[in-house]
């Protein structure tokens, strides 16, 4: 008798000692009034109008969502119960504090979303402590304007940190333990520099997204640790110069965003880029670009310079880019004149695809520019110079070119052919 109670009693005992265990098992563990639980451990409580953590959350738990509730204080050890936690959202609350020790708990959580806690403006040293193996953390679109130095420290094993749409006015010391985070994005804060020691010690990084900041000075060296870096954005920013030998370091780069600052001219900022595949210049107020700015980006492929003040190109800019597939060149007041002359030479076994090379003519409703009258005067142009690396990178480049023999017949066609498709395709955007 005592044996077969035994046998019948072994088949729940298992099924509840294990936190992943049988669907029939967590089927039969208490839910949450107002929030949905799967058979697989994972409890939502999205949406469910709550004010204070439920209390029937069942140990075995594996993915917790309280997301777009009201809870605004989580206490020490709220979690006590909840080992086996690996993901956890708190989106979208009313959250003004975290207790020290709230997560303490929760050693085997993988995943915690704090995002859209816009009363959330400080953490306290001890805020994560036990969150020994936490990779992701979200803690954007919060108020956070000061991050106390220790406050990652309890964060080893972090590689992925969002801190976009904060308050924050400069890059925190905190950073320096995470020795093994690969992703940082502080989009849309305050933060108006970049010093020598801001990300020292970040030695893991591959994507850095400062874009939408304040930013208008980066120290010299700011950059030099960061030798895995891939992707750097300083898109939106106040960047008027970009001092030589700025990006030095960042030696696997691929992809560069500079949009939308302040710069007037390019000179030789990216010379240690050589992994570089993607640089985007666009809607800034560049005038000039040194001849020998590109020159190092043997595998650039993507060039984005639309809405600029670009009314030339230096003859050589693109003599030494092997890859380069892709050029963007719209919404700039080109001036098609013996200056950009060279262009139709290197057109003559240009590859890839050119968008918006537009001229700026002075009556390009005036159909005589492209008879007669066009072949006349620029027979009178000379010949553009041969390519060559000789040109230093001083930030200025010739609008002319030397005086030599007339151009050829087919050099001549080519030019025509091409300033008259943009005039065209200028004119047509105008009907």
């Amino acid at each position: 008798m005592r044996v077969s109670l035994l046998l019948l009693l072994l088949p729940s005992f298992s099924l509840v000692a294990s936190p992943l265990g049988s669907g029939r098992a967590v089927s039969h563990l208490p839910c949450p009034p107002s929030c949905k639980c799967s058979p697989d451990a994972i409890i939502s409580c999205d949406g469910a109008g709550l004010r204070r953590l439920p209390k029937e959350i069942a140990a075995s738990t594996i993915s917790l969502n309280l997301s777009n509730n009201f809870l605004r204080l989580l206490t020490a050890d709220a979690f006590s119960n909840l080992t086996y936690l690996n993901s956890l959202s708190l989106n979208g609350n009313n959250l003004t504090f975290l207790y020290p020790g709230a997560f303490k708990s929760l050693c085997n959580l993988r995943v915690l979303h704090l995002s859209r806690n816009p009363q959330l403006a400080y953490l306290h040293a001890n805020t994560f402590e036990g969150l020994k193996n936490l990779i992701s953390l979200d803690l954007s679109h919060c108020n956070l304007f000061e991050i106390h130095p220790f406050v990652f420290s309890h964060l080893p094993s972090l590689e992925a940190l969002v801190l976009a749409s904060n308050n924050m006015r400069y890059v925190p010391e905190a950073f320096r333990s995470l020795t093994r985070l690969t992703r940082l994005s502080l989009e849309s804060n305050r933060i108006e520099a970049i010093g020598r020691d801001s990300l020292k010690d970040m030695v893991a990084l591959k994507d850095l997204n400062l874009r939408k900041n304040r930013i208008w000075t980066i120290q010299k060296d700011a950059f030099h640790q960061l030798d895995r870096l891939t992707v750097l954005n300083l898109g939106h920013n106040h960047l008027s110069d970009l001092p030589n030998q700025l990006f030095g370091g960042l030696t696997q780069l691929k992809t560069m965003r500079l949009e939308a600052n302040r710069l007037t001219m390019i000179s030789c900022p990216f010379d240690s880029l050589h992994n570089l595949r993607k640089l985007y210049l666009n809607n800034n107020h560049i005038m000039s670009i040194a001849s020998s700015a590109f020159s190092s980006l043997k595998e650039l492929d993507f060039l984005h310079l639309n809405r600029n003040n670009l009314s030339h190109l230096p003859s050589h800019l693109f003599a030494d880019l092997p890859k380069l597939r892709y050029i963007f060149l719209s919404h700039n007041p080109w001036e098609c004149d013996c200056a950009m002359l060279w262009f139709a030479t290197w057109l003559l076994t240009y590859p890839g695809v050119i968008e918006g090379l537009h001229c700026a003519l002075p009556a390009v409703n005036d159909t005589s520019l492209f008879g007669q009258r066009a072949r006349e005067a620029f027979a009178n142009c000379p010949a553009p110079p041969k390519l060559s690396k000789e040109e230093g990178c001083d930030g200025q480049h010739p609008n002319g070119v030397p005086h030599l023999p007339a151009v050829s017949e087919e050099l001549l066609g080519v030019l025509l052919g091409w300033w008259c498709s943009a005039a065209l395709s200028n004119l047509l955007s105008l009907l």
